[in-house]
């Protein structure tokens, strides 16, 4: 009895120290400092502490030696001297600055002598000179234009030859005045002498143009020579061009009758959204210098505006009739006017047009028809008017010509279905009978047979553990009774 006592006191002192050892390396494990690794040295305090740098001597100090001054000659003032302040100690460890050598004082020029070379000279005169532009001029208006002289010295005797008939110099005020009284373009020669010793004499031709004179004039680039009509709540902008002779400065401004509620006149243009409807009439007047002119006209306010849509046409064929929808029009007043345009360029007085699908037009019912005769691909804008006027741009597009018409191409032919999957036929079980398991079969138990088997080789497997702990202390007993 008592050795079966001290066996499993034995076994059970075996168990604790083994899970005593389990807890323990757990620990230790988790308590361990992160970065090192078994067996790693711990740096000492000597090896951690900072390295100190060495020390710096200093950098001797700079002996500041006065420069020999010259005797001065009697007749010069004696500079004062300067004395030369010790340079301060300069602190451990610093690198010393030399100090700034003292200015060599300059010497005092006695009186009644030059002072060298730099002298100061007489400036010379400003040489003689006569401006003067390209004058334009009218036909029985005033003329009053000067010259400017500048340079030399004044007083300027002045001389104008090659007057335009109608005008005369008036040396006193440098000019030339009068009233042009014959058109034409002229060469005037200028001839100024100043005052100075010996005297500067300039020549220069002036030029003038006299041209017949004309109100300016009033127009306006629409299709009727009319303002299109407004819509209610709609911005609105159109301007007028003024025509002058020359390039005379002019003024607009409305004198009679009044804009649409909601809209203003400014410099050339009646601009801004209307609030009314209705039809209404104003008189603009541009003036010029020399005289004014005046012209009428009517903005009409509707209520409701047009409403446009663009499309995009297939390509054409050079030399083949077309037609295709590329527009289309509702609302306003009808009839329509549609057409198309190409971008515009300008280079100084030049300007021109990017070519287009010539041939093709676009009717009132927004169809692009017509032969085209040219070949090319084009950028167009299209645009469309009603009966009141109104104009809108509708959209940008590109229409394309082909030099021929491409060979037809045969379609593919059509792809064949797949062939159906043959489906197995169906079994069909008596009523009350059970489907067999398709992927697994059962044993007696109801489970896998794949199931069973890891139960049964898991059981096996614990049996045999417990076969051999039982033998184990069988023969461990045997062992204490002999003992």
């Amino acid at each position: 009895m008592g050795a079966m006592q001290r066996e499993r006191g034995f076994a059970v002192k075996a168990w604790g120290t083994i899970l005593a050892a389990a807890l323990a390396g757990g620990l230790s494990l988790q308590l361990a400092p992160p970065g090192l690794a078994a067996g790693e040295p711990v740096p000492s305090a000597a090896a951690t502490a900072p390295t100190q740098p060495p020390a710096v001597e200093p950098a001797p100090e700079p002996v500041s030696t006065a420069p020999a001054t010259a005797p001065l000659p009697s007749s010069t003032a004696t500079p004062t001297a300067t004395a030369t302040a010790t340079p301060a100690p300069q602190p451990t460890g610093t690198v010393s600055v030399p100090a700034t050598e003292p200015a060599v004082p300059e010497a005092v020029v006695p009186t009644g002598s030059t002072s060298g070379p730099d002298q100061t000279l007489a400036a010379d005169p400003e040489p003689l000179a006569v401006q003067g532009y390209v004058e334009n001029g009218f036909v029985g208006k005033p003329f009053d234009e000067p010259f400017v002289v500048s340079g030399g010295t004044a007083p300027y005797s002045v001389t104008v030859t090659d007057l335009p008939p109608g005008l005369a110099f008036n040396e006193a005020g440098l000019k030339v005045t009068g009233t042009p009284s014959q058109a034409g373009y002229y060469q005037m020669t200028v001839v100024v002498t100043d005052s100075s010793e010996p005297a500067q004499t300039v020549s220069r031709k002036v030029s003038a143009s006299i041209s017949e004179y004309h109100p300016p004039k009033i127009e306006l680039h629409t299709y009727t020579g009319q303002y299109p009509d407004a819509v209610v709540g709609l911005p609105y902008e159109q301007s007028i061009d003024v025509f002058t002779a020359g390039v005379i400065p002019f003024t607009t401004s409305i004198v009679e009758g009044q804009l649409p509620p909601g809209m203003s006149w400014s410099n050339k243009s009646a601009s801004g959204t209307p609030t009314t409807v209705g039809t209404y009439a104003f008189t603009v007047r541009a003036t010029d210098q020399f005289g004014s002119s005046e012209a009428s006209f009517r903005i009409t306010v509707r209520a409701s505006a047009p409403y446009a849509v663009g499309y995009v046409v297939p390509p054409a064929v050079l030399g083949e009739p077309y037609s295709a929808k590329i527009a289309s029009v509702t609302g306003g007043v009808g009839p329509y006017s549609m057409w198309w345009g190409t971008p515009q360029h300008m280079a100084g007085s030049l300007h021109w047009h990017d070519p287009g699908p010539d041939g093709l037009v676009i009717d009132g019912n927004g169809f692009l028809n017509g032969t085209p005769t040219r070949a090319g691909s084009f950028r167009i804008y299209v645009k469309f008017r009603d009966a009141g006027l109104v104009e809108r741009e509708i959209f940008w597009t590109t229409v394309t010509v082909l030099e021929t018409r491409p060979p037809a191409v045969e379609p593919p032919p059509a792809a064949q279905p797949p062939a159906a999957a043959e489906v197995p036929p169906t079994t069909v079980l008596p009523a009350g009978a059970v489907e067999p398991a398709s992927s697994a079969e059962l044993a007696a138990t109801g489970l896998q047979s794949g199931t069973l088997n890891a139960v049964l080789w898991a059981a096996g497997g614990l049996l045999t553990f417990g076969t051999l702990i039982a033998v184990a202390a069988h023969q461990s007993r045997r062992r204490g009774g002999t003992g």
